[in-house]
């Protein structure tokens, strides 16, 4: 858990946890670890200082509650995988649009991103999560000898996508609607869960 179940005043305690995390979220993004101070996420949530270190313990504590993804990201790709292999290419990217398209998870997502793209331990953590909630998870049913590769290649597409639309919007692909991005970016992901990957076996020179 995020907070420490019991710890702080009990009518706000989930609130005050909650305004706490996202300003540290905030904090790590733009200014990293080194650049984040306790007092200063405490104002930014505006609670007492002594508060973050009752919930969190320590700046690394607070660090490591900020880069926990959303109870649903999990529970999303998992409910993904429910859908027939023949189906599930579209059941991968419509539940990653669901995700970033809810401003609430999109918010903790991209924070998580933007601290993991310059703090080596943010960046060991999101590939742990990333390796125990995705990779794992995207690879059930599929071809032993090529499970993993399979499963990389689907998460080229999803994370790619959520950079380019979400992170950076760049472009048209930032723009066009949900529906329209799930037609046209799904049929890549299902031909790498189930088409021929041409040359995967190839000799490296």
């Amino acid at each position: 858990m995020a907070a420490r179940a019991g710890r702080g005043p009990r009518g706000e305690r989930g609130a005050q946890s909650d305004r706490i995390l996202a300003a540290a979220r905030k904090s790590f993004a733009t200014r990293g670890y080194d650049g984040t101070s306790l007092r200063s996420v405490a104002q930014a949530a505006d609670v007492d200082p002594t508060l973050v270190n009752y919930y969190f313990s320590n700046k690394m504590g607070l660090l490591q509650a900020a880069l926990e993804p959303p109870d649903s990201f999990g529970g999303a790709i998992a409910a993904a995988v429910e859908a027939p292999l023949e189906k599930r290419g579209q059941a991968f990217v419509e539940a990653a649009l669901r995700m970033w398209d809810d401003p609430a998870t999109s918010e903790v997502l991209r924070s998580i991103i933007l601290t993991a793209s310059h703090e080596p331990i943010a960046m060991q953590r999101l590939r742990t999560v990333f390796s125990t909630l995705v990779s794992q998870v995207v690879s059930t049913n599929l071809p032993d000898d090529e499970a993993e590769l399979r499963a990389d290649l689907v998460s080229t597409q999803i994370v790619g996508l959520a950079m380019t639309r979400y992170v950076w919007a760049i472009g048209r692909i930032a723009t066009i609607p949900s529906e329209q991005v799930a037609h046209l970016i799904a049929p890549t992901v299902q031909h790498y869960l189930t088409g021929p990957l041409d040359g995967a076996a190839a000799p490296t020179t």
